[in-house]
Order: structure tokens, then C-alpha cells, then sequence
């Protein structure tokens, strides 16, 4: 079977290029919006839902501007070899306003479909107007839905996305930052159900949530760890990657 594969010369060339701008974005953002009252940096998945409504396009693209800079270099370097080269179903968990959906797009071999999921209504406007296409410009079909990631997943008509019916999961930094041991139990009961025996999860690592704690829970529940991508060696979150006992 024929596997996906991306050079990192063709990773370096795509995505938000300057690092130090990004930073600066960010936190001039997080500052204002601290004046408002507004802090999203919490395991309160209410309280995280209430800010990003509260944001404006602008502030959630300077907040997420550094995550996103990241999702350029961790996703396709966490998806190359793990995946074939054929149309696939993914998910993207916490797509807020689609920076990682587009990520996601660029690299979806042709055929593929998304669906992307943001508890927060207000970014899912802004998501809905944005242009997902793969790396030949060729459109690809992304379904929203606004939920958040520890219920049971949905598809656009309202269902359930049915067993072992998905390629990838990715979560691109509502995991690490957002949930902890005990409230990614659901979500990770969920991606046992609905991935397919050759699929994968790509969950990212953060503060909420480090590596060796999401490792071991992953492992304790079956999963095989893949490996640990970072957009470069001084990146102290990333993103890792799991496949189902079965696959």
C-alpha cells in the first residue's frame, strides 16, 4: 500500500513564516484581552468556550497565531508514512476560526473529507468562509459542526460518526491546553470507537496535559505510540501520534 509521504523541503515551504512576529502578536492579544476579562489558558471547558466566544476574528488569529505557525510543521510531519495515499476521513478537533482544518486540507490526499468540530459558534463564522484545498488547488469538502470534543462526535446531519469510520483524528491544541487526565477520558473512549483499524490519532501535548501523561493513557488504552513531532527541536509541546491496537 502506498503511503503518504511529505518532504520537509516542502514543508519548510509552506505556512506563516516569521516565528518572532507571531510571538509578538500573541501575546500583545492575550494582554488585551486580559484587560477585557477574558482568559482562555484553562481546563474549565465552559469558562474556555465563554472566552473564545468573547473574541473577535482578529483576537483568536493573534492568540492562535503561534499554534498555528506550529500546525504548518507538526501536522504533515506527523502524518507522513502513518497514512495511505488514498481518500481518507478526518477529523479535526478545536478547528476555532480553521487554521489547522486548512492544514489538514493542504495535505488530504485527493478524494478526502473533513469534518471539524469548535465548540464556540462565533469561530465557526469565520471558519465557514475560508477556502480548504489540497496541495493541486482542488477543493475539499469540510463539514462544521459546532460541539465540543468530549461528547459523543457528530456529523453534519446530526448522527453519530459511525464505528471504526475514520483515518485520522486530530486534535491541534484543545487537548494539551485544554483537558487533563481525567476530562480526556471521554475523547479518548471516542477515538477507540470511531477509528478505523489502520487509523490514527494525532493529539497535541501542552501545559493541561504533557507527553508522558498523554502517552501512558493512550497506551493504557490500547493504542501503539507512533512517535512525537515538534515544528523544531526547541518546541516543548507538539504533537503525538497513535494507532489503534488493531492497526
Amino acid at each position: 500500500m502506498k503511503m503518504l509521504v511529505i518532504s520537509e523541503s516542502e514543508i519548510r515551504k509552506r505556512g506563516p513564516g516569521n516565528a518572532l512576529g507571531v510571538c509578538w502578536r500573541q501575546w500583545r492579544a492575550e494582554r488585551g484581552l486580559a484587560r477585557r476579562g477574558i482568559h482562555f489558558r484553562n481546563t474549565d471547558l465552559e469558562a474556555v468556550a465563554a472566552a473564545y466566544r468573547a473574541m473577535t476574528e482578529a483576537e483568536f488569529e493573534a492568540i492562535n497565531g503561534r499554534q498555528d505557525w506550529a500546525n504548518w510543521r507538526t501536522i504533515p510531519r506527523a502524518l507522513t508514512g502513518h497514512v495511505p495515499e488514498r481518500q481518507l476521513r478526518i477529523l479535526d478537533l478545536g478547528c476555532g476560526t480553521g487554521s489547522s482544518t486548512r492544514v489538514l486540507a493542504c495535505y488530504a490526499p485527493a478524494g478526502s473529507h473533513i469534518i471539524a468540530y469548535e465548540v464556540a459558534e462565533p469561530l465557526l463564522v469565520f471558519a465557514r468562509r475560508r477556502a480548504y484545498r489540497n496541495r493541486t488547488g482542488a477543493a475539499v469538502p469540510v463539514d462544521f459542526v459546532c460541539q465540543g470534543v468530549t461528547a459523543t462526535l457528530r456529523q453534519g446531519d446530526g448522527g453519530a460518526v459511525p464505528e471504526r469510520s475514520v483515518n485520522i483524528v486530530n486534535a491541534s491544541g484543545v487537548v494539551g491546553h485544554h483537558l487533563d487526565v481525567p476530562s480526556i477520558q471521554p475523547l479518548v473512549g471516542e477515538i477507540k470507537r470511531i477509528l478505523s483499524p489502520e487509523g490514527i490519532a494525532m493529539l497535541d501535548v501542552g501545559p493541561s496535559l504533557p507527553g508522558p501523561a498523554l502517552r501512558r493513557l493512550m497506551q493504557s488504552a490500547g493504542f501503539a505510540f507512533l512517535g512525537h513531532y515538534r515544528s523544531g527541536w526547541w518546541d516543548p509541546t507538539g504533537v503525538m501520534v497513535f494507532r489503534g491496537a488493531e492497526g
